[in-house]
């Protein structure tokens, strides 16, 4: 699973990533769904009518969760975003600030920089 991430789209702020991901989210548990039993149908084609349900019954809340990520990314490409990974040094610093530091921090991260581009005080 991927870790911590923002939408990310040049010319963009967490206030426009924000909306975007609220207006995705309606996306996810479609697309988990979907995941779910398109892997149940391919478990009875490749595995069979009993082992192939049986892995898939294993590992559903995973491919639910892939699934609903997916589908929100998909809709999120389709608005212009990409997902960008926070590295670990990002997430403390952001974890590390607050109020308005933090959301100038997110509006760099949302639009592409790091924390080595960012010019926030005390960061």
């Amino acid at each position: 699973m991927p870790g911590p991430s923002v939408p990310f789209q040049n010319g963009k702020n967490f206030t426009s990533a924000r909306t975007a991901v609220l207006s995705c989210a309606p996306n996810g548990p479609k697309g988990g769904k979907n995941a779910v039993v398109g892997s149940y149908v391919a478990g009875v084609l490749l595995g069979g009518l009993i082992v192939g349900p049986v892995v898939v019954a294993s590992t559903e809340d995973s491919i639910r969760t892939s699934g609903a990520m997916s589908a929100v990314d998909r809709c999120l490409a389709d608005l212009g975003y990409a997902r960008r990974e926070l590295t670990e040094h990002e997430v403390r610093v952001l974890n590390a600030t607050s109020g308005e530091q933090r959301r100038l921090l997110l509006d760099h991260f949302v639009a592409g920089g790091s924390v080595e581009t960012f010019e926030g005080v005390g960061v």
